[in-house]
């Protein structure tokens, strides 16, 4: 995973958030900067939360080897198998 990269690739939503952020901040009106403010920097930074994690999960899942994997190193079970799991010993 190039991670200078997904910064530079990040940055701009990292921008916007802290923009929104310092917006909401501004217009809150004095006596009143944190109950005015606080759950939209909140928001601004949760819109940014999923899209930035599911980006550089997808970045490391890219540079990963397949045999990273292991579901990639094991064949797939035969068609029609069954996997029975025990039952307790359970008496009545």
């Amino acid at each position: 995973m190039d991670r200078e990269a997904l910064k530079r690739e990040l940055t701009d939503q990292i921008q916007q958030s802290l923009d929104q952020a310092m917006d909401a901040v501004q217009r809150a009106p004095d006596g009143a900067w944190i109950a005015a403010s606080e759950w939209e920097v909140r928001e601004a930074f949760q819109k940014l939360t999923a899209p930035a994690f599911e980006r550089i999960l997808q970045a490391k899942l890219d540079a990963a080897k397949p045999a990273a994997f292991s579901w990639a190193k094991e064949k797939p079970p035969a068609a029609g198998l069954v996997i029975a799991w025990p039952r307790p010993n359970v008496q009545t």
